[in-house]
């Protein structure tokens, strides 16, 4: 009786022209728990968010403004705002809402709407009387859609534990690996070398992993030198990313006496002048070696002088070579960033850290879309640039290419645990996660058709993910052991998540088999804090202008016999530079020369 008087009331209140008073008392839990209609709830949060658009907004980049760190080589450019917007935030329609008779009709759709809810034994999508909303899952009829979009964004993700000693990190770089094999066509290029192109995919990973705990338009730069490329990534903590190959590799250096891996690490800080650089290389035997092999050794044991506490930089456990044999190891060296980030961290930041990244890509799928020949070499027609095509069917096709090599990449991650003045028994705790992890996952690069092959306890865990997308869930309940948290941080991350329960059912073994099982840490979720990655360049044709005026006459010549265009060697986009534009260009060059004279 009591609710059928406070509907009646609503209902009057509505048809009097107060629909703003009537928001403020209609509580938004109760939408969220019955099964009204679209149209009532996309009326409802309209008017919602025309409400708090009267609310002046801050302007929290002023300060980013007035402190902003060095520029990046590329100046600001048009952005384009590729942000998806959930579907019922939807923009204010004022033709409509004026009208008294538009309130009472939407009233009486209201008043039908909770009378059917109300009716006994009515279904409802999540209980009153529970604590979380109901599970976002995935849904193949779903891949194409908004939603489906929203909730696979790629992310990165900081979250601290509940007593605030820990911080851990994610990141999903799925759609960033996948932009970025279609903007430099790297699958014809590197002659679909899946494996490092997976590689490309942790160090994209690691290094917004990195740029996540800095702030605004703060940055990392990481020059990573594999065995076929040397990579090079740049991200900002405010989601931007972008990345391209050099030519250096691994043997070239080797040829010059050079130690082979190097990993270098520049953070572009606000109040700091130059950049605070490092520059470490990981050396696999040492990464592995035994402890009496480390105590014998007279260089390790300066190295480990100057680590943190007292932990071994060794990875090594008891019986780990009848578990994961070394050519295991080697093929997860040299392509996954796991162990170069490890070692970064404990050399560089001194931080007793556990992480992992991994990327896969689906051959398979790549195969049957035509994207790889039956050899598994690259299909050139697919990638040819037609010049009779028009700019529409050109970018038609981008976006075909990119839908395909999304779907070729299930997934790609990070996640990094990292102890924040936690004590020895918590930053002990931490490196035996990282190091039985660390093993799990180089069984992942062991042949599956191996006659001696051993299963990584990882495996199942890797392939729910990229059934499922929860990546997100998943990882982070397996590192931290509080499976409602981790559900609660997805669905703040406005990411797919299944039911917890269903998780435990699936990670919990895992940490069993890995010996984790009593490192179980609450998170926060109410504290996490989720920030969306694009790849996006900054760079314009002023820029370049810019740039090539200290150019040499013989440059400025060369280039403009390549036909007056240049490109951006982070994006791939070309700049075509008129012939007033060249003019300049040559002019200033020949100014340089004779003053130099």
């Amino acid at each position: 009786m009591q609710l059928m008087c406070w509907l009646v009331a609503c209902t009057i209140t509505c048809s009097l022209g107060y629909l703003h008073s009537f928001h403020s008392s209609f509580p938004l839990s109760f939408l969220t728990s019955t099964k009204c209609s679209a149209s009532l709830q996309k009326f409802l949060h309209t008017h919602i968010s025309v409400k708090k658009s009267e609310t002046p907004h801050s302007a929290p980049r002023d300060r980013h403004q007035r402190l902003s760190p060095p520029s990046t080589p590329c100046p600001t450019s048009l952005k384009i705002s590729r942000t998806v917007t959930a579907p019922s935030c939807l923009e204010p329609t004022n033709t409509l809402f004026d009208t008294p008779l538009f309130y009472v009709m939407r009233a009486g759709a209201m008043l039908r709407c909770v009378a059917r809810v109300a009716t006994p034994g009515a279904a409802t999508g999540t209980s009153p009387t529970s604590s979380s909303p109901t599970p976002m899952s995935y849904s193949p009829v779903s891949v194409h859609s908004t939603r489906h979009a929203l909730r696979t964004r790629d992310i990165t993700l900081r979250v601290p534990s509940s007593d605030k000693l820990l911080r851990f990190s994610f990141c999903s770089t799925r759609h960033l690996l996948a932009e970025t094999i279609r903007r430099h066509d790297l699958l014809r290029s590197t002659r679909a070398h899946l494996d490092f192109l997976q590689l490309l995919g942790t160090q994209l990973t690691f290094t917004n992993l990195l740029a996540s705990a800095l702030e605004g338009e703060e940055r990392v730069e990481a020059r990573f030198t594999a065995e076929e490329a040397t990579i090079l990534t740049e991200a900002l903590a405010l989601g931007e990313c972008r990345c391209h190959l050099g030519p250096e590799y691994n043997a070239q250096l080797e040829a010059r006496g050079l130690p082979t891996f190097p990993l270098r690490v520049n953070r572009v800080l606000y109040r700091q002048e130059k950049p605070f650089s490092s520059v470490v290389h990981a050396d696999l035997a040492e990464l592995l070696q035994t402890s009496s092999d480390t105590a014998s050794n007279i260089a390790a044991a300066a190295t480990r002088a100057s680590e943190a506490s007292d932990i071994p930089l060794s990875l090594h456990l008891p019986n780990m070579t009848g578990r994961a044999p070394l050519e295991a190891w080697k093929s997860f060296f040299s392509y996954n960033s796991s162990l170069h980030a490890y070692n970064y961290l404990r050399r560089s930041d001194g931080s007793v850290s556990a992480v992992w990244m991994q990327s896969r890509i689906d051959a398979a799928t790549l195969l049957a879309q035509g994207f790889l020949n039956a050899d598994n070499t690259a299909a050139v027609s697919k990638w040819h640039h037609d010049e009779v095509c028009s700019d529409r069917d050109e970018e038609k096709k981008a976006q075909d290419v990119q839908r395909v090599l999304l779907h070729a990449v299930p997934l790609s991650f990070g996640v990094m645990v990292t102890p924040l003045a936690a004590g020895g028994a918590v930053e002990h705790q931490v490196n035996q996660l990282n190091r039985v992890v660390m093993e799990a996952a180089a069984l992942l690069c062991v042949p599956s058709d191996g006659e001696t092959a051993v299963a990584s306890p990882l495996q199942l865990l890797v392939d729910r993910c990229a059934e499922r997308h929860t990546t997100c869930q998943h990882i982070l309940s397996l590192v931290s052991g509080d499976y409602e948290g981790a559900y609660q941080v997805a669905v703040a991350a406005r990411q797919y998540s299944d039911d917890p329960a269903q998780v435990a059912a699936v990670v919990d073994p895992i940490r069993r088999a890995l010996g984790v099982q009593d490192f179980v840490t609450p998170l926060a979720a109410t504290e996490a804090a989720r920030t969306g990655i694009d790849f996006f360049c900054r760079c314009s044709k002023q820029h370049i202008i810019d740039s090539l005026a200290s150019a040499p006459l013989s440059t400025l010549e060369s280039l403009r016999e390549s036909g007056h265009t240049v490109h951006c060697c982070f994006c791939g986009r070309q700049h075509k530079l008129a012939d007033v534009e060249w003019q300049v260009l040559k002019k200033t060059a020949r100014s340089a020369i004779t003053s130099s004279q």
